[in-house]
């Protein structure tokens, strides 16, 4: 068990973020010899980092601890021991043509037009009966979006360009689970015939359903009141508290000479095992050696507006912009759950996925007037309500996406760590995309 590799041993986490926090804090009961190495201070807390902007704290975009199991719950909140983590439930919702669906992140079809879920369903159904399976070697999500009904299958390839800027045959087909938009199931009926169907596997890999009608956990964790990184700044005080070492250096390299280290600043950290938990095209850059030939991953520009309105409307956290004739990807309710201004103003946030050089990057406040009415569209402000001040920021790198080589390239380092460095380097979470499914990962390896 890997418990027992790492008793009492040396231990050194490569990477910045929740991710580097978490593996630390998850195998401190194993070792109290942990050091953290990353490259930058400033932005250690990554995307939990806020943008200060009305006066005040705000996430980019939505940032909770969502979809999160009640063992998990039990856990992150020891960690954090004080009781400052609210849990809001499940608040998403979708807007379709126009139309929400509550209390669901994933495109509700009939919204679209009931003719076009109907058709959807009865190709499924047909397939069902030639017993068609998910061919296992699909590699790109083209490739995946071929095997549903061809009207949905056109306008999925339209929101991919979208959402990530790529085509669907340049992604891989586990770019299916960083989006809602771009989820392979489908929600083309009522959840009490679905929850039904749902009871065959075969359905049940293709029909979506609300959380709630399956049964499923309704955890929705954050600091209320406060921002997301709130959250990562107590786990890395409880850290050093405990021991643990942060170094920062610019330059990060893994060395192998009879004894596993890793030099940085001018110096050496020898260690007996060594965590990696970034993005997989930054691993590459901890080796000598070159792995990939290709990358592994696009990262996703987009244009964030935040608004500052007299009045919090909706009780939605965010809203999913499931239509590929919006700009806006996700409206997230700031001040519902978060902070208000000092003038006890309440903030929304936009997030429009766009190319660089595009004309909305270029010339963002010339759709603010559009970008505003697509969150009225979103009920997250009503018809009347205007916004009395906005900032606008364009982020060239936020999500990154898997491009069709991503599993190819993950087996390629896989094959060579354990060739060269055998059982000694080890990446939780690796491919992986929720913060549930990483502390899954630190307890499954």
């Amino acid at each position: 068990m890997l418990k027992d590799k790492i008793l009492n041993k040396k231990i050194v986490i490569l990477g910045g973020g929740f991710r580097s926090l978490l593996t630390a804090a998850y195998y401190s009961k194993y070792t109290k010899n942990i050091t953290i190495i990353s490259k930058d201070e400033k932005n250690f807390h990554g995307i939990m980092s806020p943008i200060k902007v009305f006066g005040s704290n705000f996430d980019k975009g939505y940032q909770f601890f969502d979809g999160f199991s009640e063992e998990n719950k039990k856990f992150l909140e020891n960690l954090i021991e004080e009781k400052i983590l609210h849990n809001f439930g499940y608040g998403a919702s979708t807007i379709t043509n126009s139309k929400i669906y509550p209390y669901h992140g994933i495109p509700y079809w009939p919204h679209k037009s009931k003719k076009l879920a109907l058709k959807s369903f009865l190709f499924i159904l047909k397939n069902f009966f030639k017993k068609n399976q998910i061919n296992k070697n699909i590699k790109n999500y083209q490739e995946l979006l071929d095997t549903i009904c061809p009207d949905i299958n056109l306008i999925m390839q339209k929101a991919c360009l979208r959402n990530t800027q790529k085509k669907p045959e340049e992604l891989s087909h586990l770019v299916s689970t960083f989006s809602h938009y771009l989820n392979y199931r489908q929600t083309l009926m009522p959840d009490p015939i679905a929850k039904i169907l749902k009871k065959i596997e075969y359905f049940d890999q293709r029909i979506a359903s609300r959380r709630k009608s399956l049964n499923m956990d309704q955890i929705s964790l954050y600091p209320k009141g406060k921002y997301i990184g709130y959250v990562s700044e107590i786990i890395k005080k409880r850290l050093l508290q405990n021991g643990v070492k942060f170094i920062f250096s610019d330059i990060i390299k893994i060395e192998d000479k009879n004894k596993l280290q890793v030099g940085c600043s001018g110096d050496s950290i020898e260690t007996d095992l060594i965590f990696i938990v970034t993005e997989l095209d930054k691993i590459e850059e901890f080796f000598k050696e070159k792995i990939f030939k290709e990358k592994s991953q696009h990262y996703v520009s987009q244009v964030f507006f935040y608004f500052k309105t007299d009045k919090i409307f909706s009780k939605f956290q965010y809203v999913h912009g499931n239509d590929p004739d919006i700009f806006i990807n996700r409206v997230s309710n700031h001040s519902l759950y978060g902070e208000m201004t000092p003038d006890n103003k309440a903030v929304l946030s936009a997030e429009c996925p766009t190319p660089i050089n595009s004309e909305l990057w270029n010339n963002p406040e010339k759709f603010l007037k559009k970008i505003w009415h697509e969150i009225i569209m979103s009920k997250q402000a009503n018809k009347t309500q205007i916004f009395t001040d906005f900032k606008i920021f364009n982020i060239p790198k936020t999500l990154a996406v898997p491009l069709k080589n991503y599993e190819e390239n993950i087996e390629k380092l896989l094959s060579f760590s354990r060739n060269k460095y055998k059982e000694r380097i080890i990446y939780p979470g690796l491919g992986k995309f929720s913060r549930n499914i990483f502390i899954n990962s630190l307890r499954e390896i």
